[in-house]
């Protein structure tokens, strides 16, 4: 194989633009778990995973088997063999454990609550980049991640303290397991989206985890159910094209120059949104911590964030 291409210069901030689209981009995520309650009506979450990845890793390869677009991408596909192998682990390992996760948690919880504790990943972004990157912590970064932590920890035990591990503990616990997963996955990411086309490494990601998603569904539960109803097509359609092959393409896009945490901040729009369609679509009913708990991530969010002034000399 090739020698890496070089690592792109990389922007200071997202960019008011770009910040715009990211939020609109997790408006559109804030759906994903309420879509896939929909399907797990009449499909196991590990199947529902499964037919979001093999339908997103099709319409990839499909949209890659375009000449131009072929042309465009060749010279920033992964060219050495460690950095594919380490795009298809993310696929194959990954993103599975993050989203069996992230529906098993639905599943035995609420959409509401699942796309809260999804909201908390800057929390964990800024963590890992402490923990791997070295990167210095002032102390609003520890004091926003004390209080992201605290409001996670409250939106999981409906509470400061635990009183009953119930299905819907677990099930914010398995939603908690993804969210970690998933920030690792992201922060490896991008490490290779410096170099490389994000659409590339997506669809890369994505049929390895259509790989693994199909044979775990076909090892641990059988054989899928075929029999379809149009809600269910409508709701796929929403969770592979929408929430996949549409939202993470220009994420991984905005990845190859973007810095992480300036983009991640742009996850707590799931928090009102994910308010809005539990309550109004799936008539899900709103503890009152989750208030408190969302309340507390948002806070701690902006505090990893904050910047203090300069004080310029006169």
């Amino acid at each position: 194989m090739a020698n890496a291409p070089p690592i792109r210069e990389q922007y200071g901030t997202a960019g008011a633009g770009a910040v715009v689209v990211l939020t609109l981009l997790n408006i559109l995520w804030a759906g994903a778990n309420p879509a896939a309650l929909v399907m797990m009506q009449h499909h196991r979450p590990e199947w529902v995973a499964a037919f979001r990845f093999l339908g997103a890793a099709a319409l990839l390869w499909l949209i890659l088997a375009l000449p131009t677009v072929r042309r465009a991408l060749a010279p920033y596909f992964p060219c050495t063999r460690a950095h594919f192998l380490l795009a298809a682990a993310i696929g194959f390992f990954g993103v599975p454990t993050a989203y069996i996760g992230y529906f098993w948690g639905t599943k035995l919880s609420t959409a509401t609550e699942a796309t809260l504790l999804v909201s908390s990943s800057p929390i964990f972004y800024a963590i890992l980049a402490r923990l791997f990157l070295r990167e210095r912590f002032p102390r609003e970064k520890t004091l926003g991640i004390l209080l992201g932590l605290l409001g996670v920890w409250v939106i999981v035990n409906k509470g400061l303290i635990l009183r009953e591990f119930s299905g819907a503990t677990l099930g914010n616990l398995l939603v908690l397991a993804g969210v970690l997963t998933e920030s690792v996955n992201v922060v490896v990411a991008k490490s290779l989206a410096m170099r490389y086309s994000g659409v590339a490494l997506l669809t890369i990601e994505a049929s390895f985890a259509a790989i693994a998603l199909t044979m775990l569904s076909l090892l641990f539960v059988g054989a899928p159910n075929l029999n379809w109803t149009p809600a269910d097509f409508w709701m796929w359609f929403y969770l592979a094209v929408v929430c996949t092959v549409f939202a993470f393409s220009v994420w991984f896009y905005l990845m190859e120059r973007a810095p992480v945490g300036a983009m991640g901040v742009t996850i707590f729009a799931q928090t009102p949104a994910a308010a809005f369609i539990g309550y109004f679509l799936l008539k899900e009913q709103l503890h009152p911590t989750i208030w408190i708990g969302a309340g507390l991530i948002v806070g701690g969010i902006l505090l990893t964030l904050y910047r203090p002034a300069k004080r310029t000399q006169v």
